[in-house]
């Protein structure tokens, strides 16, 4: 159950960052929360395990530099122990 969620969220933020069809997405970039990243990498290594056109990169740098790079636009995606602030949201 799980593996489809996330499955249905990285195609969601593969089609939606790029504008590109599902069959041109190649790379999902993403950066955060440094405790999640063990789960993170064995369901990002099984998703491209099943989705060959799609490889996802994440940085375990720590909430507030996920949440920044959100910010920034450097990623496609982040992750965060804690919710962005109602100014961070505003910003991003």
């Amino acid at each position: 159950m799980k593996m489809q969620f996330l499955s249905a969220v990285l195609l969601a933020a593969v089609a939606s960052t790029t504008g590109a069809s599902l069959a041109d997405a190649q790379h999902l970039t993403g950066a955060g929360a440094t405790f999640p990243n063990p789960i993170y990498s064995k369901w990002f290594s099984e998703f491209s395990a099943t989705h060959p056109g799609v490889q996802i990169n994440y940085q375990s740098v720590g909430s507030g530099a996920g949440i920044r790079q959100v910010s920034e636009k450097t990623v496609d995606f982040g992750a965060s122990d804690g919710p962005m602030t109602d100014e961070q949201l505003k910003a991003a």
